[in-house]
């Protein structure tokens, strides 16, 4: 009797050294742990604060005021949404850039998306050299933008020295200004051999995570090829393709060096986009006030498009969404 009154003391005594001291006003290990945790974001977030809401306050303030740094005599007079009005209203050139930001967005992003899916395709069957392989094509996704747009300038598109010109003359063919006659195109193409091998990385992940029995059973089947992507692969491949075109779509709309470095915007504004335009409209005609509008229309569209895009890949069952 004593033996199992001593055995259940023991016991009692171990289930109760675990438990916070309570009572005396003492909390655990564990207790003090989390609330270190919940304060290690704060650098964090005020680093984010500090680069990104600050300026984009300052841009809505500056947005809502008239100021050229060419005439500081004017002063900084407060014109509430007239920068806005006389944007959308009276600026001939924006709609246009608005339409030539669309056309570079989406024909680079489906330029991609065709170029990365076959890349995806060809680099995830078992070739010799494949791991190599894989590391060359995603070159032109690690190369800076203003050494990309040079090389294609220079080296690839130049009508007097350019390789794919040299190529044309080689075959009798009349060699072709690529930035002058077809300008927009040239800077959409760039644009999305830079954003390739994104799209490729993205979706050889979902590729190696497509299980091997599904298309062992469709071969059994004697499914073409075309048919076990389309009806097996691509479905499996849906959550891939979304990532690729919410981040490729967002990264696109900010094209900048780019078109900086091979047309200059030109000919006229027939490859200004958004925050070219904005570039120009801030450090060219130095209205910064005007900008400044443009800056914020910028920020909203991108924000718009990209909770349409969040909104349009959500799931649609509750238990998806649960």
């Amino acid at each position: 009797m004593n033996r199992a009154y001593s055995a259940s003391k023991q016991s009692s005594q171990t289930l109760t050294a675990g438990l916070p001291e309570t009572r005396t006003g003492m909390s655990s290990p564990r207790v003090r742990q989390r609330r270190k945790i919940t304060w290690l974001h704060i650098p964090a977030l005020v680093f984010m604060i500090v680069l990104t809401q600050i300026p984009f306050v300052l841009s809505v303030w500056f947005s809502l005021h008239s100021w050229n740094l060419l005439e500081p005599a004017l002063g900084f007079p407060f014109v509430g949404l007239s920068n806005f009005i006389s944007t959308f209203v009276g600026d001939p050139n924006f709609w246009p850039v608005m339409g030539h930001t669309v056309e570079l967005v989406f024909g680079a992003m489906i330029l991609a998306l065709v170029a990365g899916t076959i890349l995806a395709l060809l680099l995830n069957r078992p070739i010799w050299g494949r791991n190599i392989l894989r590391g060359l094509v995603t070159v032109p996704f690690l190369v800076t933008p203003s050494v990309m747009a040079l090389v294609w300038k220079n080296l690839m598109l130049s009508p007097d020295f350019g390789l794919i010109d040299w190529a044309l003359r080689s075959v009798g063919l009349p060699a072709v200004p690529w930035f002058s006659s077809f300008p927009l195109e040239s800077v959409t193409f760039v644009v999305s051999w830079e954003w390739t091998p994104f799209v490729m990385l993205v979706l050889l992940a979902g590729l190696q995570a497509v299980p091997g029995e599904v298309l062992e059973a469709a071969k059994v089947d004697g499914t073409t090829t075309w048919t076990t992507f389309w009806w097996i692969i691509f479905p499996m491949l849906r959550r891939s393709y979304e990532v690729a075109i919410l981040f490729g779509t967002i990264f696109i709309f900010q094209t900048f060096g780019e078109i900086y470095l091979t047309t200059g915007g030109g000919p006229g504004v027939a490859t200004n986009t958004l925050p070219y335009y904005t570039y120009k409209t801030a450090f060219n005609s130095w209205q910064i006030g005007q900008a400044s509008a443009l800056g914020v229309i910028g920020v909203v569209i991108a924000i718009l498009a990209a909770r349409a895009m969040l909104h349009f890949t959500a799931d649609n069952t509750p238990e998806e969404r649960s």
